[in-house]
């Protein structure tokens, strides 16, 4: 069985103790006062912000709080991506109202229809925008509204309405989301930033303050911090090398960073437990030793390595004698060197002695030399996970380090099974 990596849909699909957490957050977002603000849900690669920005969608939603959900990621190679994160807003709250209008709302008809009739000019507006190309140059970042009354005023107009209401864009968008929310506000959760290319993750946080900088909103923003700062120091300040004016373009954008909780990972390993299908690994301590120091608590890398070595142990199964629980802590352990330390992987690809090597130097405490020790600087955290694996450690019953004909029989069978989908993760300094 194959495991997905989907966010959970809501509250009730939390497994991981979000709940308690994002209950304090929403409580924020319904009673803060001098909107707009934009929040940053910070946290690394797969470590569940989207199922996070869910499970707050959902409570959101239990107290009539109106939501809209923007991926940019899926935007990420189109110049258009402000364009789109504007028609998603506006589509969800044209299909709303006209819902609410059609099923006699008591809300009063007449301004159901006049908030409509504005999402319709404003998405023509926008439309009109990206047809002219005008709205590329106001997402150089750091906008003033200097900045944004040069450009409008530069734009030569099809028609007089149009004209107008591009200039009165921030006021229409105030006004409908002040009749689309009854008064209230609208929670925007824009998910996965640091998945999208650098200079789009900077457009759609322009947007924010371009486009919708005067309505009674509250944007949500997953990201890794380190990530998405870094793309804006390149993006305004390339010939520094400290990361400054990114750190700063952040800090100037979000009012209430909110740093994710770390997942417990007595919680994960609870979630997860009986998704190991081998028998020869139930109830392993050996097991979640391994996958505790190896990924921490990070769900999402934790579910390709219980994927993968599911994989390899029905690959064993079909090819040789039953493996054994020897042989699966032998695979599960290359397993988490190929995702997490994949350079160290390759050489022992190319030199299966390197892991008794390194065995061997953890067991004496003394240093390595020579290309191991080279390996090994460029691989940190790779000393550590084979000494916490290690049959010379007291309290578990690791097996020692397995033989070179092993090591190149089960470095086959991972080539299928393990493939290159950890290294992603690593790229993205996760």
């Amino acid at each position: 069985m194959l495991l997905p990596d989907n966010p959970i849909s809501g509250p009730d699909g939390d497994r991981f103790g979000f709940s308690t957490h994002a209950k304090v957050l929403c409580d924020a977002i319904a009673t803060a006062e001098g909107l707009p603000l934009t929040i940053g849900v910070f946290g690394p690669w797969g470590m569940g912000k989207s199922s996070f920005m869910k499970v707050c969608e959902g409570l959101l939603k239990a107290r009539d709080i109106r939501t809209v959900w923007f991926n940019p990621w899926k935007y990420d190679q189109k110049d258009e991506i402000w364009h789109a994160l504007i028609q998603t807003v506006l589509t969800e709250i044209a299909q709303d109202l006209d819902n609410r209008r059609k099923s006699g709302e008591e809300t009063p008809q007449e301004r159901l229809g006049a908030a409509l009739e504005t999402v319709k000019r404003l998405s023509q507006a926008a439309a009109w925008l990206l047809a002219r190309r005008t709205a590329g140059p106001l997402t150089a970042g750091f906008l003033g509204p200097g900045d944004v009354d040069a450009v409008q005023s530069a734009l030569t107009a099809p028609g007089v309405e149009t004209y107008l209401h591009v200039n009165r864009f921030e006021q229409d968008f105030k006004d409908v989301v002040n009749a689309y929310s009854d008064g209230g506000r609208l929670v925007l959760f824009i998910d996965d930033l640091d998945r999208c290319h650098e200079d789009a993750a900077i457009t759609v946080l322009d947007s924010l303050k371009l486009f919708m900088g005067e309505g009674s909103c509250v944007f949500v923003l997953a990201m890794d911090y380190q990530v998405v700062a870094d793309a804006a120091a390149k993006r305004f300040d390339s010939e520094r090398t400290d990361g400054a004016r990114g750190r700063q373009y952040l800090e100037k954008l979000i009012h209430f960073p909110f740093h994710l909780p770390v997942i417990p990972f007595e919680s994960l390993q609870l979630h997860l437990h009986d998704e190991v299908t081998d028998p020869a690994l139930t109830g392993s301590r050996e097991l979640w030793e391994l996958i505790e120091v190896a990924f921490t608590a990070n769900p999402r890398r934790v579910r390709r390595f219980v994927n993968g070595l599911n994989h390899t142990a029905l690959t064993l199964h079909e090819h040789n004698d039953p493996p054994g629980r020897e042989r699966l802590l032998h695979a599960g352990t290359l397993l988490a060197f190929q995702i997490m330390h994949p350079d160290f992987y390759s050489a022992l690809q190319r030199d299966p002695g390197v892991w008794a090597r390194f065995d061997e130097a953890e067991f004496a405490k003394t240093e390595l030399g020579g290309q191991d020790a080279e390996l090994a600087r460029r691989n940190p955290g790779v000393r550590r996970l084979i000494a916490a694996v290690s049959s010379r450690r007291t309290g578990f019953d690791f097996p020692p380090p397995p033989t070179a004909t092993v090591i190149r029989l089960l470095t086959e069978v991972l080539t299928v099974a393990g493939g290159s989908a950890g290294a992603e993760g690593v790229a993205r300094g996760a």
